[in-house]
Parts: C-alpha cells; sequence; structure tokens
C-alpha cells in the first residue's frame, strides 16, 4: 500500500472517502493521508483538524482492519508529532462505537474524558510508541503532568 494526500487546489478525493465512512465534516484546516491499494482505491484514511497552539484533532476512516497498516499509523502520528510540533493529539469518539473505542485504546490514546455522548482520549507526543524521538533527531520538552 502508497501513503498519498489529498492535493491543494484539486478535488478532495481522501475526505470524500472519510466522509462517506464516518461523516467527518469540511473544515478549511484540513489535512488528510490516505493508505491506497495497488488498484487505486482507498483501503484507509487519517485525517487533522481543530488545530490549536499545540494540538489537533485525528480522525480515522477504514474499510476493514486490514487496511490499518503499521506504516500508516506510524505516518498518521509522524505528522503532527514530528512535522507539525504538536504535544497533542485528541480524538473523540461515540460512546456506542465500541470498534473505533477498541481501536484507539490499541493504539494507546489515553481516556480523558467522557461527555453525554462521546469519549474524549488524547495521545501526547512523550507517551506515542508510534513515533521515536531518537529516530526523528527532535529534542522535545515532557508533556508530562507534574
Amino acid at each position: 500500500m502508497n501513503l498519498v494526500t489529498d492535493k491543494k487546489g484539486e478535488r478532495p478525493v481522501i475526505w470524500e472517502w472519510m466522509h462517506k465512512r464516518n461523516k467527518l465534516p469540511w473544515s478549511s484546516d484540513l489535512r488528510v493521508m490516505a493508505a491506497m491499494r495497488e488498484d487505486g482505491s482507498i483501503a484507509s484514511a487519517v485525517g487533522f483538524n481543530a488545530w490549536a497552539l499545540q494540538s489537533c484533532f485525528m480522525h480515522v476512516a477504514f474499510d476493514n482492519t486490514h487496511g490499518l497498516t503499521r506504516d500508516l499509523w506510524r505516518a498518521a502520528f509522524k505528522y503532527p508529532f514530528i512535522e507539525c510540533g504538536m504535544a497533542a493529539v485528541y480524538c473523540l469518539i461515540y460512546q456506542n462505537n465500541d470498534e473505533a473505542l477498541s481501536l484507539v485504546k490499541k493504539l494507546g490514546y489515553r481516556e480523558i474524558v467522557k461527555t453525554v455522548d462521546s469519549v474524549m482520549f488524547e495521545m501526547k507526543f512523550d507517551e506515542c510508541r508510534w513515533i521515536k524521538e531518537r529516530e526523528h533527531g527532535k529534542q522535545r520538552f515532557s508533556t508530562a503532568s507534574t
């Protein structure tokens, strides 16, 4: 599988694919990447938006779990943490979405709050097993609470 992104100024194919699966609304700060099969179809995609000074939100869509590769996860966490310098990535999952709740826990996200219908999760840079500081040559300050 190859990792691809939507190109600025072109039709947002990856976002359209994600929107069909998880109703991700369009936002002007949305950035996406996808794992594309050799036949040109999308297997899975990750999107980021709601960029703040030190954090953003991650959104995921997939046809089946076979499309969720280690390469996709490494790239999905490398982008906000290494390329964009974020300290934390958040996701919000409906409480009745057992598959997504299980997935974010397996990825290493930590539950931080429950609302009436959703659960919010956080992944901090220094807690992310999908990236390693020494591999990327960046020194970061810890975001752990004292």
